[in-house]
């Protein structure tokens, strides 16, 4: 017991320093234009408080002897002693050694590194190059691509590393429903997975295609393309998100609503917030009040809560006051409001935060983990897994 005030401390100053992220409103995070590079290795030391993981049960699979960890992933882990990062499998072996300045967790069969020479590359899953380290910048892969920046201009290799998108493009996002966002001469377009102009570089801004429209930006309004880039919907809009159930929210006079793919309203234009969050149903926010609505623009969850969360594996997060609790796919209530934070549900568990410490509760709102006494942080679940600092 005498290391319970310590992790109290600890879990206190987590609440005053982690808060939730504000509700997903307007539109999904989309990547950082630039990566944000590791420290140098000399920045790092031996943390006091080693990093393993837990299996579903709460028992300790992995023992904790990491600096710090990511999640897994294609049954890697990227884990990090002192400055230098490697991989684990789900055993806890080391099966990429401690070599790198920054790893991140594999996408699509690769693992995405970065050396001390600060160039990057990909790994494969026991180790050996799928692409050399030979790029200034590089993200995930995603949809078969991954893009990668030499010198200034940006670019998509493949999975064997080779370059099929040529190095042309003074900014690139990564494939997102077949389509990838590039700028030329300050102005962007998109091009498909071959790397032909699908939209040509005419816009201040452009989304890649969802349900056949893509989102764009001219004069300082919103408006939809086509495939062939005929305008659907002329640029009218203050504001615009992409379709999903073929509604996209739009904001006009300062307020959201719903249209459908010929611009017309469904459901008018009367909340200070609305985005599309997940299970056929949209978050609103009325006069500081978060609910959700259907595609008809009924209450499903009239707009109560101070904040919320978009669904996730059939679940969303709401807080009332200062207390966090659950929402089930109809609107009922899974937990009442009771934690001090509250994660999205992973593989049927969702990470809380209590009185005790952190923890997991089920589906049905029950604690299913407990927290405990040397667990001073937890992450959420993957593949089995979820890392946890261990007090020792």
């Amino acid at each position: 017991m005498k290391q319970l005030p310590l992790i109290l401390c600890l879990f206190l100053l987590a609440l005053g320093a982690c808060r939730n992220d504000p509700p997903a409103s307007a539109a999904a995070a989309t990547e950082a234009e630039q990566l944000e590079l590791p420290p140098p290795e000399e920045d790092f030391g031996a943390s006091q408080f080693k990093w393993g993981y837990i299996g579903p049960a709460g028992q300790l699979a992995i023992e904790g002897r990491f600096d710090d960890v990511r999640p897994f992933s294609d049954g890697r882990a990227a884990v990090r002693v002192k400055g230098r990062w490697g991989y684990i499998d789900r055993a806890g072996a080391l099966v990429i050694p401690i070599q790198f300045q920054g790893a991140w967790s594999f996408s699509e069969g690769w693992g995405r590194v970065l050396t001390y020479e600060n160039k990057m590359g990909f790994v494969s899953p026991d180790g050996s190059w799928a692409a050399e380290p030979k790029y200034d910048d590089a993200l995930d892969f995603k949809e078969g691509r991954a893009r990668v920046r030499v010198a200034d201009k940006y670019g998509f290799i493949g999975p064997d590393g080779a370059l099929l998108i040529p190095a042309q493009y003074e900014q690139a996002s990564s494939f997102e429903n077949g389509y990838a966002k590039v700028r030329l001469d300050g102005r962007y377009g998109l091009i498909g997975l071959d790397g032909k102009m699908a939209l040509p570089p005419a816009y201040k801004k452009v989304a890649p295609f969802s349900e056949g429209l893509a989102r764009i930006q001219q004069g300082g309004l919103y408006g939809f393309v086509d495939l062939s880039g005929q305008p659907i919907i002329v640029p009218q809009f203050e504001n615009a998100q992409d379709f999903n159930q073929g509604l996209a929210p739009v904001k006009q006079e300062g307020r959201y609503g719903l249209i459908d793919k010929t611009g017309a309203f469904v459901v008018a234009p009367e909340y200070q917030q609305l985005w599309y969050a997940g299970e056929s149903f949209w978050g609103v926010e009325k006069e500081g009040r978060y609910g959700f609505i259907d595609a008809e623009g009924e209450g499903i969850v009239d707009p109560q809560f101070e904040q919320i969360y978009s669904f996730e594996n059939g679940f969303a997060a709401y807080r009332l006051g200062r207390l966090w609790g659950y929402l089930d796919r109809d609107g009922n209530l899974l937990t009442q409001p009771q934690f001090g934070l509250a994660w999205a549900f992973h593989e049927g568990l969702a990470r809380v935060a209590t009185h005790r410490g952190i923890g997991f509760i089920d589906t049905l709102g029950a604690l299913a983990i407990p927290p405990q006494e040397n667990f001073i942080d937890l992450r959420d679940f993957s593949e089995g897994l979820a890392p946890v600092q261990v007090y020792r």
